[in-house]
């Protein structure tokens, strides 16, 4: 977890961490390129000088400013020594002329080769650098990705409750693309057009010093209204992100209620709803393109001021003989060059601030706590891969003076939904779920819960795989107290079987064959695979798929009925092997048929796990070692089915009451 008093910059700072030497490698062709940069103006100075010694029949011109030419004979007249490691090279008041001057002959000879040359460099460094670059943005991104996910896999179930899907789902698909982009782009302005305007600066001083700081006075006007913005655009590129998250879990909502939609004809209503949504996307978007959209032309008025002041003095400066037409045109040119990086460093302002908005999303999902000991389930890629042999053939649970209520918390109302919002709040003011219930379940034996809808039914049994953490009391699975257990220790002993099965896309095998280790050959895996089918009793429907137990189920293995997909949850559980088997409403959405075969299966369950199922149908019921009665959290009636069909109790009138429904 990352620590929250870290900023943002550390943070993406500790994940760039291991590409450094991407980095280094970018920055050092970055500052070669920011070199190569001068060339061009070199070669303008000595084209246009070239050009007007052979117009006036010179023999010779200077290849360098005349301001640096009168320094070195000034300060050199006897010669320029340089020296670099114990190597001496003396170049006498003729060789220093002979490095200053280029002939017209040369010139002719030269340049046409000098271009080819310079430009050829000058695009293999931006090669470099723009691969090298956006290697390492790639790289950043594919770690926050991998980390995005593995964190959301490590979060406890009331901590993810606080996000709506569609935002999750957008830091991925959306957020974290943006981040490369912005990463790379940020970077590449900052240090490539960093390097690039000091250079070019550095040859304008070269040329003309004090020419030079007559462009300095523009620059202020870069920096003044983009600090400015940069807010703006950073408080509008984080809603706008965090409005896209809201749209798209408002479209997987459409899209999973396809059927109740076009049922009720709610296309009109949808869709309204959606448009406001939309605008209001629209809005946030707009803003954000606005305050974008003005850097860039208030960055062109300064630019231009600049230039026309250098044009008004250079001029006069060509008039008086300080500089040559060249070094002019040379002048001129690199200034309009230069104002190109410094622009685009004035944007890297704005960039960031979009490129934090961003990040702030990411990070602050991943501060969120983590469960205790996910790190040791972090650790092992495959969660069984240990033999389960040492687990018992099944397990008890015990209740003991358990206290449990939600945790209390407000909506987050930058990242979740209008009807998230309502549960949220419902939630905050719910009272204590759990007030020291008991109950004890022995090894090897069934129980039901029963009773009405928001009772404490799913809760209860969520209790047991720690999905949420009890306030008070102790539950105990086979003697050992859930706390003293690892997540990985205890889960291994339960397997789950939701009333909406949940499958994953792929092959019917590989749903299957998720819950083994992978250790086993595959001769093993091939005997599991057969007595679970024959227990979930899915060998029939097998048969019947064009490529066996190898066909693809489809996402979410939509292409399975409802009963069939409850069939393979149920073989999910015998291969696991976990003594204890949750069943949540196994049955209660299946037709006659389907719900035969389910009955079947639980049946085979109940022979040798610890088996505890919360039911809807109650004649599925019956052969159940123990039934309790749930009401706002209490447990009102416990006993065997017989037991409390005899008596004038709720469980009594409940049962009644479903045969009159049955009619």
């Amino acid at each position: 977890m990352q620590p929250k008093s870290k900023s943002i910059f550390q943070n993406l700072r500790e994940t760039a961490r291991p590409y450094d030497h991407l980095f280094i490698f970018s920055l050092s062709f970055m500052f070669l390129s920011g070199i190569a940069n001068i060339l061009p103006s070199w070669l303008i100075k000595v084209s246009i000088d070239g050009i007007s010694a052979l117009g006036s029949n010179s023999t010779k011109f200077s290849i360098i400013p005349k301001q640096a030419e009168e320094y070195l004979l000034k300060h050199y007249p006897n010669g320029l020594e340089i020296s670099f490691l114990n190597f001496k090279h003396i170049f006498s008041a003729s060789g220093l002329s002979k490095a200053l001057y280029l002939s017209t002959g040369d010139f002719i000879n030269l340049l046409p080769i000098a271009i080819v040359v310079v430009f050829t460099i000058d695009a293999i460094f931006k090669l470099s650098y723009i691969f090298s670059i956006r290697s390492w943005g790639l790289r950043i991104v594919q770690d926050l990705r991998d980390k995005f996910h593995l964190h959301l896999n490590q979060m406890a179930l009331k901590d993810q409750e606080k996000y709506d899907s569609g935002s999750l789902v957008s830091v991925v698909s959306s957020d974290l693309q943006s981040l490369q982009s912005w990463l790379s782009e940020t970077m590449t302005n900052l240090f490539n057009d960093g390097f690039k305007a000091l250079f070019l600066f550095g040859w304008l001083l070269f040329i003309n010093f004090k020419l030079t700081m007559l462009t300095l006075v523009t620059i202020p006007l870069f920096a003044l209204p983009v600090i400015k913005i940069g807010k703006k655009i950073r408080k509008y590129s984080k809603s706008g992100q965090d409005y896209v998250g809201q749209i798209s879990s408002f479209i997987n909502e459409t899209l999973v209620n396809q059927r109740i939609i076009k049922a009720f004809n709610l296309e009109n209503w949808r869709q309204n709803k959606f448009a406001q949504e939309s605008k209001i996307l629209y809005k946030l978007q707009s803003n954000w393109f606005l305050f974008m959209s003005i850097v860039s032309p208030i960055t062109n008025i300064v630019a231009a001021l600049g230039i026309s002041i250098i044009l008004y003095f250079g001029l006069r400066s060509v008039g008086q003989h300080d500089i040559s037409i060249g070094e002019f045109s040379s002048f001129f040119v690199t200034s309009i060059l230069l104002y190109d990086p410094i622009k685009r460093l004035g944007r890297v302002s704005t960039i960031l601030q979009s490129a934090l908005g961003v990040s702030e999303r990411v990070y602050k999902i991943l501060d969120e706590p983590i469960q205790e000991d996910c790190k040791q389930l972090q650790d092992s890629s495959e969660p069984r891969t240990e033999s389960l042999s040492a687990l018992p053939l099944a397990a008890s649970v015990e209740f003991k003076n358990v206290v449990f209520e939600y945790e209390a918390r407000s909506a987050e109302s930058s990242s979740v939904t209008q009807s998230e919002t309502n549960t949220q709040a419902q939630i905050s003011h719910r009272s204590r779920i759990f007030n020291n219930l008991n109950l004890y379940i022995a090894a090897k034996t069934s129980l039901a819960i029963v009773g009405p809808s928001g009772s404490g039914k799913t809760t209860l049994v969520s209790l047991i795989p720690r999905f949420y953490e009890i306030n008070a009391g102790e539950i105990f699975v086979d003697s050992h107290s859930i706390r003293d257990l690892s997540l990985h220790q205890l889960r291994r002993y339960i397997a789950l079987v939701n009333q909406d099965p949940l499958l994953f896309t792929g092959t019917l095998r590989e749903n299957l064959e998720i819950v083994l280790p992978k250790h086993l050959s595959k001769e093993a895996k091939d005997e599991s695979l057969n007595l679970a089918l024959d227990k979930a009793y899915l060998r029939e429907f097998i048969n019947e798929l064009p490529d066996g137990i190898d066909s693809n189920i489809g996402e979410r293995g939509q292409k399975l009925s409802l009963g069939q997909r409850q069939r393979v949850s149920l073989a999910r559980a015998f291969l696991s092997k976990a003594p204890i088997v949750i069943l949540d409403e196994p049955t209660s959405a299946l037709d006659n048929k389907s719900q035969q075969f389910v009955y079947s299966s639980i049946q085979e369950l109940m022979k040798e796990r610890t088996v505890i199922i919360i039911a809807h149908r109650l004649d599925t019921i019956q052969s159940c070692n123990k039934i309790i009665y749930m009401e706002n959290g209490e447990i009102l009636e416990s006993g065997n089915y017989d037991e409390l069909l005899a008596g004038s109790n709720k469980f009594a009138s409940l049962v009644k009451s479903e045969k009159v429904e049955k009619g």
